[in-house]
């Protein structure tokens, strides 16, 4: 269970220290409303995850950081889980294909800012799994477009962790991070990093974009 005030606390330090705006931290605010479109995947979740790209982990300030464990540290990327339930990552890396995207476009994005909101769903039970396999349905009834990775025995591979299967979501108007949805238990691999990574919005992305930084383009 993901002690909202805690969590919320948690990302006040970052707004603060002007890593997060405080249109971003609002964002993260409304996904612990009973009237957000997920959730039943908050209540269900182990943890929640904010991913901020920065130009150099190494800015990050140590102050901002007390109280975490540190985890997944990288060459470019870092996790920091703090008791709350909210973990906080960095990175410098390309974790997505609006990465690549900008690389090839060279109209790279001013940073930090938020990424991502993830949704940790680690347990492998029926009712997490029922509500994970919903995760399109819902989006569709919200008027969101959605992107499944994995499933099926087919594991995600991303920067240097796995998980069983994820369902990414791109909200629309009032929302405009990217939520993830990760489903089973997290694997770090020290020694290779994966190359699914979080896929593009396809309702606003191009075509020959989406299809230049796929996975398979590698």
């Amino acid at each position: 269970m993901i002690d909202k005030d805690k969590a919320l606390q948690t990302l006040e330090k970052f707004r603060d220290a002007g890593l997060l705006t405080q249109a971003e931290w609002n964002e993260v605010n409304t996904a612990f409303m009973s009237c957000f479109a997920f959730a039943d995947a908050i209540q269900m979740a182990d943890s929640l995850h904010v991913n901020i790209k920065v130009d150099d982990i190494a800015c990050v300030p140590a102050e901002l950081t007390v109280g975490s464990k540190t985890e997944n540290a990288m060459d470019g990327y870092i996790k920091y889980a703090f008791s709350s339930g909210m973990n906080v990552i960095f990175s410098s890396i390309n974790i997505s294909q609006d990465d690549l995207i900008e690389d090839k476009t060279n109209e790279k994005r001013p940073r930090p800012y938020l990424d991502h909101l993830g949704i940790d769903l680690r347990q492998e039970t029926t009712d997490v799994q029922n509500l994970f396999a919903a995760i399109p349905f819902l989006a569709t009834k919200a008027g969101w477009a959605s992107v499944p990775q994995g499933g099926n025995g087919t594991a995600v591979f991303c920067c240097h962790v796995q998980v069983n299967a994820k369902h990414w979501v791109y909200p629309r108007k009032s929302r405009v991070v990217p939520l993830e949805f990760a489903y089973g238990p997290l694997v770090v691999n020290e020694v290779m990093s994966g190359c699914d990574l979080r896929p593009a919005d396809p309702q606003t992305t191009p075509a020959e974009l989406l299809a230049a930084t796929s996975c398979s383009a590698h």
